[in-house]
């Protein structure tokens, strides 16, 4: 049986003799087999356990022999991938670092078996590691060519940044999704329609790059799953998008995002929720106003520039203040009192319902029945950086929904139509 990890192997004996331990930790593989030595009074031929360990440096390995030679086998933290073993002879002690827990419990539920039990166990012969076994993990991998595309064959899991660019791919495989530890995926520059549900799964990505490619929609699960609390930067430039489902604002974390190119209408009314975004990019698209609630934002840049923004003559107010229906005020209520709420939970209608609710610039949420008011917006105050307007040019329109008259009157008495 062979075990894949880091070890580092100390002397117990060196502080004694004044010698400093220098030994630094390496990639290396242990196994756990038997060597046949010399014969014995019967005439035939012993088998030894060993615990054989071979790293980069040591390709044919150090060989400890386990018969009653194993001391002690630390393992409080065996579900990080940590473990100490320690023999008498040499006085040595293997720390075990980085190691797959489930791997390394197999691996220790055999050395602890005890001499007899050893003896009974089936074990291959002791032979030196693949150059692959004791290799430092791959962690990054480019592939800017269509024939550097692996196929048939899994990406390697060890990897946490992974690029795909100008290779023509026509979707997101379930190989790129299997990758655990994944931070960065970078697919610019392809021919992906979609992005597949079970993406939102990766909860360690921080830094998704699709530009360039031909999505038409961002999928409302994405919004709902792990990650939605990872990811920090997104780029989704270059596309074909249209909308922006309204549960976006659920990324949180998000700092940097580009819509550059795409073909939006409209930003989801709560985009203001998107608290930690420092850098927005939306160039280039249909929009013909901004979301009131964008003000809450203390972004870096902001770039909406090259964009059909309505003039200032056509800016008005939409009364549909009507008494709200008892769906409404149940969901202003779940809204107000932050309950959780998902698929598995209510219907997948009331969950989009739940989605679609607006926040007035009073606190208080409104869906139907509201007023729907475009309020100007000076662009100036967004950002340090502005890249928008002509120069004489700095108020836009914003979009605004507010849930009462007596919310309407305070924002036309409010000066410079800031809310008060």
């Amino acid at each position: 049986m062979r075990l894949n990890c880091e070890v580092v192997i100390i002397n117990r004996l060196a502080p004694s003799a004044n010698i400093r331990n220098t030994t630094k930790a390496a990639r290396a593989s242990l196994a756990i087999g038997r060597k046949e030595s010399t014969k014995s009074s019967d005439g035939t031929a012993a088998k030894t356990v060993f615990l054989l360990v071979c790293t980069a440096k040591e390709r044919t390995g150090t060989k400890y022999k386990l018969n009653k030679n194993l001391q002690q086998v630390f393992s409080k933290f065996l579900d990080k991938g940590k473990a100490t073993i320690r023999v008498k002879e040499p006085p040595h002690d293997l720390f075990i670092n980085k190691a797959d827990p489930p791997s390394l419990k197999a691996f220790l539920s055999i050395l602890k078996l005890g001499d007899k039990e050893l003896q009974n166990v089936k074990l291959s012969c002791l032979t030196p590691a693949k150059a692959s076994d004791i290799e430092k993990p791959k962690t990054d991998l480019k592939i800017t060519r269509r024939s550097d595309y692996p196929l048939g064959k899994p990406f390697p899991s060890s990897l946490t940044k992974l690029s795909i660019n100008n290779c023509a791919l026509l979707r997101i495989e379930i190989r790129i999704l299997q990758i655990r530890e994944l931070l960065c995926l970078n697919l610019a520059d392809n021919q992906i329609k979609e992005i597949p549900c079970k993406m939102a799964r990766l909860s360690t990505l921080s830094e998704l790059v699709l530009h360039g490619n031909r999505i038409k929609e961002l999928p409302a699960s994405l919004c709902n799953g792990a990650i939605a609390s990872s990811l920090k930067v997104l780029d989704l430039s270059h596309n074909m998008i249209k909308l922006l489902p309204s549960n976006f604002c659920n990324f949180k974390n998000l700092i940097h995002l580009k819509l550059n190119c795409n073909q939006l209408h409209m930003l989801p009314a709560n985009f203001g929720n998107l608290t930690k975004l420092r850098f927005l990019s939306a160039s280039g698209n249909h929009l013909t106003v901004l979301p009131y609630s964008i003000s809450k934002l203390k972004l870096e840049s902001i770039d909406v520039s090259a964009n059909p923004f309505l003039d200032q003559n056509s800016w008005s107010i939409v009364n549909k203040l009507a008494l709200p229906s008892l769906k409404e005020l149940a969901g202003m209520a779940i809204k107000r009192c932050r309950c959780s709420y998902s698929a598995e939970q209510l219907p997948h209608s009331l969950c989009i319902f739940l989605d679609t609710a607006k926040q007035c610039l009073c606190g208080n949420f409104c869906f139907t029945s509201c007023v729907h008011q475009i309020i100007p917006l000076n662009i100036h105050q967004l950002a340090h950086t502005v890249v928008a307007l002509s120069p004489t040019q700095s108020l836009l329109p914003s979009e605004g929904f507010l849930c009462s008259r007596m919310c309407l009157h305070k924002l036309q008495n409010a000066t410079r139509g800031v809310w008060r």
